[in-house]
């Protein structure tokens, strides 16, 4: 097996040159006792061990602050040799395949948004002296995520909110009379979790190229609903099959999603509701890797595996990376600028 690595070892990089420019203007100072008494902290580069289920770990930590605006033609990971292929999966295709992928955008006067990360680290995981497994991550990140969406392998969770028009819209006239007898109007607010899926709707986290609500799924009534949890109990009963309910698409492709938020970034301005544990990964085996928030272990898959974890709002709840309205779900989000100059991608 062959994974494409270049594209992770060039975000490695840019984090190694933004460190190292970083550090460019510092210079040793003599301090004498006095001043060394009052000094306390450590060094920003330091090394944890960890071990599970027969897997030793070494993690690299980098204690900074990043804010990123980066640009890249292609990122393409897991793509594997003619000789071995993924079961059930096209011949030539990639576990990640993002064309004109970015982090950060780009205003028209030319200032940047960027993309904010803290405590950065690189991992590997050893079976034995064999490294089976590399990670690059990000302890918290937040900022809008950017590319042309082919494949994506791995834990990506989306939530969809907002009001319910967008969906009368979209509905059947049969339809619409259902949902008024569940008293779902235009301003009622429904809201529904979404996750890398098929066609058909079944949950499908390897080269998919769909998000949407997997077969069973209902939505849920948030606001406007009719008195006594009727509005509940009427949508309970139309769950989601085949990629729809009632005459609704429920699955839409990810090349339509140009631009998704990362974390909560309606503040930039600190890290709260960054999203915890980040990380794009390489492994020769199903390897288990420990959630930044949680602590607990998290499995990633054969491959090459990209994690999207979910953040935590200012009340403790966790809450998806991605989160999207049904106007969004249904058209698409457009991609943000994320290129100086005339090109809005692809610099």
């Amino acid at each position: 097996m062959r994974l494409t690595r270049s594209p992770a070892k060039r975000l490695f990089l840019v984090l190694a040159t933004s460190l190292l420019a970083a550090s460019a203007q510092a210079r040793m100072e003599a301090l004498d006792d006095a001043e060394l008494s009052n000094v306390t902290g450590q060094a920003f580069i330091n090394l944890t061990t960890d071990a599970n289920a027969g897997i030793n770990y070494t993690r690299i930590n980098l204690g900074v602050d990043l804010d990123t605006q980066l640009n890249m033609k292609k990122l393409q990971l897991g793509q594997y040799n003619d000789s071995v292929t993924r079961p059930g999966e096209i011949a030539g295709s990639s576990d990640i395949l993002i064309n004109n992928f970015a982090l950060g955008t780009v205003n028209a006067d030319g200032s940047v948004n960027p993309f904010r990360i803290s405590n950065p680290f690189l991992e590997l995981a050893y079976s034995g002296n064999k490294v089976v497994g590399v990670r690059i991550g990000f302890g918290e990140a937040k900022g809008v995520l950017s590319g042309d969406i082919q494949s994506l392998t791995g834990n990506i969770p989306v939530h969809i909110s907002g009001t319910a028009k967008p969906i009368i819209n979209a509905a059947s006239a049969w339809d619409r009379f259902l949902l008024g007898v569940a008293g779902i109007s235009d301003t009622t607010k429904l809201e529904a979790d979404a996750t890398l899926v098929n066609s058909s709707g079944n949950a499908d986290p390897v080269r998919g190229t769909m998000a949407g609500l997997t077969n069973g799924t209902a939505l849920t009534c948030v606001s406007g609903c009719a008195w006594g949890g009727l509005s509940d109990g009427l949508l309970s009963l139309f769950k989601s099959n085949g990629c729809g309910i009632l005459s609704l698409s429920t699955c839409y492709n990810l090349t339509q999603f140009q631009s998704l938020p990362v974390g909560n970034t309606s503040n930039m301005g600190s890290m709260d509701g960054a999203a915890k544990g980040f990380f794009i990964s390489l492994q020769t085996q199903d390897v288990a890797w420990r959630d930044m928030d949680s602590n607990a272990f998290m499995t990633a898959l054969k491959g090459a595996f990209m994690n999207m974890p979910k953040y935590r709002d200012a009340n403790g709840n966790l809450v998806s990376p991605i989160n999207i309205d049904f106007e969004q779900a249904f058209n698409g989000i457009p991609r943000q600028d994320t290129c100086l100059g005339s090109a809005t991608k692809g610099c």
